[in-house]
Order: C-alpha cells, then structure tokens, then sequence
C-alpha cells in the first residue's frame, strides 16, 4: 500500500513538472492524523485485528536543476498508538522516503522507495516489522511501471496499512 502512495505522489508530481532552469529548491510539509485497521488473517503473522491511530508528517523537497531535471524527496513519518482485537495495546512507527528524478521531457524517470512499519506492544502482534525497498522504472504516462524489489522484510503488502 504505500509504495503506492509514494508513487501516486511522484505521478502527481511528473504531470506538473515545468522546466525554468533558475528554479529555487521548495519544500512543503504536510500534517495530518492517520488511522488504519488491520483486519484479522489479512496478514499472515497477525491472529488478531489492529486499529491504529497516529500522526503523519510528510516533508517534500523538490528542485530543478539548470538541465531541467525536477529533483523530489518524500519523506512521511508516522508513530501512533494501536489496539488489538484481544485489548492488548501498542507503539507503531512508519517511515517512506521515496525519491524522483523526472527529466525535463516527464519519461522515463525512475523513483526510489524505501518503506517500513514496525508494530511493537505486549499482545499477539508484537514485534511485527515489513518493510521494503524497490525501484520502479515509467517509460511512458500509461505505463503502470517496471518494479525491481531491492528486499523485502515480512509481507509488506498484506501487512503494512500505511
């Protein structure tokens, strides 16, 4: 789930890309409370539910370089609390940093995500930690990406609700 996330926001990003060789770097953060369920069986090493609540902070760098390279860096943070389905609670953490560099013509352009959810407390769900990392390849608007997984840790894409 949130290597597409990251991936939404690099392909929002491409469209909007204007190539003026003296832009000045920007960044824009973003504040915002997640919630999220994890429901019982989803993912293979979680017997029970999980609801959790946190903060999310996202922070996005972008640049153009004097070639017109749009140069962007997405970090998203979130740490909040969650609750099992059996009443055991628990911290959670999350980190995405996703990075693009879209030439001034939009494509190809590769992104870079690097993404992981550690889930720890005292009921059957703890120390439960996914992650990844992998680099997609876009030639073109309509193509849905060429994906190289780096590694993988745990089932991240059953169990990662962020």
């Amino acid at each position: 789930m949130a290597v597409l996330t990251g991936l939404a926001i690099a392909l929002a990003v491409a469209p909007v890309t204007v190539v003026v060789p003296s832009v000045k770097a920007k960044a824009t953060q973003i504040r915002e409370p997640i919630t999220f369920t994890i429901p019982a069986g989803q993912c293979p090493d979680l017997p029970v539910a999980v609801d959790g609540t946190g903060d999310s902070f996202s922070v996005i760098d972008e640049r153009i370089d004097k070639n017109g390279v749009d140069h962007v860096e997405i970090d998203n943070i979130v740490t909040g609390t969650a609750t099992d389905s059996d009443g055991a609670t628990y911290g959670f953490n999350y980190h995405n940093h996703t990075s693009l560099d879209i030439p001034a013509g939009g494509f190809p352009f590769q992104a870079s995500v690097t993404d992981h959810f550690n889930l720890n407390g005292k009921g059957k769900a703890n120390h439960m930690h996914v992650g990844f990392v992998v680099r997609v390849t876009f030639t073109s608007p309509a193509d849905p990406g060429t994906f190289e997984f780096v590694n993988e840790r745990g089932n991240s894409f059953f169990c990662d609700p962020i």
